[in-house]
């Protein structure tokens, strides 16, 4: 089932770029999409007939209304992924966006942990840009397993962000998790802070014990299959706790920022 036409979008390719191995970045021209806020995502058709049937969701990277582009940062890792990172230069890529609920902050003054494990970076950038121009505090916290794997200090110091960094094998940054670097910083950083977090869900659920601990408020964007990327076909439905007991929403609609008190995490 397809939404209504107007988020529906052919977008020309304007320029691509290889970061990191296997992560490619998309720069296209799509004034309607421009208006999209850290968070929300655009739903990709990947094939022009019904193999791959299903679309892809992907993270809005970064959005600017006044040239109307956005970008979209995609890894590899799966046959569709493989598929949309063979798009050159001048294809028009068909989108239906902006979908989804963002990160609630931009109006908040105190200092964001902005903390992105692998590809869960891509809103978070984006996030940390808006903060940057907007005047408000905040860090940026990224984690890989290699910094041969993430992109490169260049990329960041356009937009003058630097973030802090921790990989598996210590070739960039801190050696350990990101979230021992989150760890370190609640401890750190002046209050008041809120959490605003993105990658796999192992990841997220220590940040949500790590928020719980500092008394600091958390929000997630939960990764998930999606098929529809409008709510219908429940595809996304992950459970929550709500007083008392479990209900399921739907990532794409309901989401796929949540207050990750009330996610619930496989054990």
């Amino acid at each position: 089932m397809e939404p209504k036409n107007e988020i529906a979008h052919r977008a020309p390719l304007l320029a691509k770029r290889e970061l990191a191995p296997d992560w490619y970045l998309f720069e296209l021209k799509a004034p309607l999409l421009a208006c999209a806020s850290p968070g929300q995502f655009v739903q990709l058709r990947i094939g022009s007939q019904t193999d791959p049937l299903l679309r892809r969701p992907v993270s809005i990277h970064y959005a600017d209304p006044g040239r109307g582009r956005i970008r979209l940062l995609l890894r590899a890792a799966g046959r569709g992924t493989a598929l949309a990172s063979s798009f050159q230069e001048g294809a028009e890529l068909d989108l239906l966006g902006p979908l989804g609920e963002g990160f609630p902050f931009l109006d908040e003054a105190g200092t964001a942990l902005l903390v992105g494990g692998g590809i869960g970076m891509a809103p978070l950038y984006f996030a940390a840009v808006q903060r940057r121009r907007a005047g408000l505090p905040f860090e940026l916290l990224l984690g890989g397993r290699s910094g041969a794997l993430l992109p490169p200090k260049e990329y960041f110091a356009s937009e003058k962000i630097k973030p802090l960094i921790a990989t598996d094998d210590g070739t960039r940054g801190e050696k350990g998790l990101v979230t021992a670097l989150l760890e370190q910083r609640l401890k750190t950083v002046p209050g008041p802070l809120r959490i605003h977090a993105c990658g796999p869900e192992p990841m997220l659920a220590r940040v949500v014990e790590l928020a719980r601990t500092a008394g600091t408020a958390v929000h997630l964007s939960l990764e998930a299959r999606m098929a529809c990327g409008v709510g219908a076909c429940l595809g996304c439905v992950h459970p929550f706790h709500r007083d008392g007991r479990i209900e399921y929403r739907r990532v794409c609609r309901d989401g796929p920022v949540f207050n990750g008190e009330e996610v619930v995490f496989e054990s």
